[in-house]
């Protein structure tokens, strides 16, 4: 038996970074691949944990897309069980209501366990669920589980249906105890809420979160897809389906020797080029890779580095392999060029001050000075990070997150560019 699982689909919304204009922007793009992807691999079934539609574009883009690939796979024979989440707890049922459809099953309305066995081309499968009653649920969905009152046969397929967060305790969206999934059956948990897939427990069961089909934006690197799990008895494996057009990742490059903002731009897109080339096979079905370009290795102008950086939206090609590379932003974590760091700490100078920290940063040497620094530069990103002026920067994800490594790695960098600045000027005079 092959079942095709996925979640957190957010129809309505599009990638970051990606023309709007593009189908493979929207996530009706990647839905689409998923009913096609069924169809032609003749799956048992389509099972969805929730967050099918996004809560902000609920049904300007979502209604129609959903029902058309509910009339393919239901002419394939392809039978649909879903829940629903935080984001679509009032819209799915609405959807599901305004159209008759024998094989589509939305379980666990109104926030109460429910189990429902299916006919599949492979014989029967049993799928329990339970969906979001309202938008913010602050207890555990578990604790209202009993396995026991829902009739299960022991001996069928099963699969547990949930949208939770299991990695916060205090989540408003159903925090749920691993511990909590009980032994035996269901033979798997299929898990919303969260983007980044990831098989939290291999097995007794497995529980596996297949992640948003489609990434979003930068902070959902890596492979995306939908997640297939193939029952063989009483054994269940999982294997990730890559249909995600968009795919964000991050990339070193070292600029060490690079002199002329030609030569940077050549080097940037050389590397972009070979990762691609390097990933062919893995980027199949990629026709848009995004890169968070870290600079590193050291330069004798980190103050250029900064000034080439600005043209990174520019930094855009398509390949022979069909997929268009381009630049989300460049972090410029290089070096200045500096012969003796630890002579030039011990001068009496402002370029020797500097130095000294930049020493003591990196060792870990706390000081009344680099103490001070710190809690000066928290306060600086707790407070643009509250303010209204800058809540903008949240949604493209341009915040700097409210923490000591945070702000480490800020004053490392800004002191290292200080220092490159200093040191420049010293030369020229």
């Amino acid at each position: 038996m092959k079942i095709l699982v996925s979640a957190d689909l957010h129809l309505g919304k599009q990638s970051s970074n990606v023309s709007k204009s593009l189908s493979e922007s929207s996530v009706k793009f990647t839905w689409d691949r998923i009913v096609a992807y069924a169809v032609e691999e003749q799956m048992d079934a389509l099972l969805l944990a929730g967050d099918v539609v996004d809560r902000d574009n609920r049904f300007f883009e979502a209604i129609g897309p959903l029902q058309k690939g509910f009339d393919t796979l239901g002419n394939a024979g392809i039978p649909v069980v879903m829940v629903s989440g935080n984001h679509d707890f009032d819209v799915l049922p609405d959807i599901i209501k305004n159209r008759a459809y024998d094989h589509v099953h939305l379980l666990g309305e109104k926030g109460e366990w429910e189990a429902k066995t299916i006919e599949t081309r492979s014989g029967k499968l049993q799928v329990m669920g339970w969906s979001f009653p309202k938008q913010h649920i602050m207890e555990d969905p578990l604790l209202q589980l009993s396995v026991q009152n829902l009739d299960l046969d022991p001996n069928l397929p099963t699969v547990g249906l949930l949208h939770g967060d299991l990695y916060d305790r205090k989540s408003q969206y159903a925090p749920t105890d691993l511990t909590g999934f009980p032994a035996g059956v269901p033979h798997a948990w299929v898990i919303g809420h969260i983007h980044k897939p990831d098989i939290v427990r291999a097995h007794d069961p497995l529980v596996l979160y297949p992640g948003s089909p489609q990434a979003l934006s930068a902070k959902e690197p890596g492979i995306h897809g939908a997640s297939l799990l193939s029952f063989d008895g009483g054994t269940v494996r999982s294997e990730q389906v890559p249909l995600s057009p968009v795919r964000y990742e991050p990339l070193s490059v070292d600029v060490t020797g690079i002199e002329h903002q030609t030569d940077f731009r050549n080097l940037v897109l050389e590397q972009m080029r070979n990762y691609v080339l390097a990933n062919v096979m893995k980027l199949e079905n990629v026709s848009h890779m995004i890169f968070d370009i870290m600079l590193t290795g050291r330069h004798p102008s980190v103050t250029d580095l900064d000034k080439w950086s600005q043209f990174a939206d520019e930094l855009e090609q398509q390949l022979e392999a069909e997929t268009v590379v381009s630049v989300r932003k460049m972090i410029n974590l290089a070096e200045p060029v500096v012969e003796n760091l630890e002579e030039l700490a011990k001068q009496p100078t402002p370029p020797g001050m500097i130095a000294k920290l930049i020493l003591d940063i990196e060792s870990e040497n706390s000081t009344e000075f680099s103490e001070e620094l710190m809690m000066d530069l928290n306060d600086q990103i707790s407070s643009a990070n509250r303010s209204g002026t800058y809540q903008a920067l949240s949604w493209f994800d341009e915040q700097i997150p409210d923490s000591n490594e945070s702000a480490r790695d800020l004053l490392l960098k800004e002191s290292r560019q200080l220092l490159g600045e200093l040191l420049s000027q010293k030369e020229t005079a």
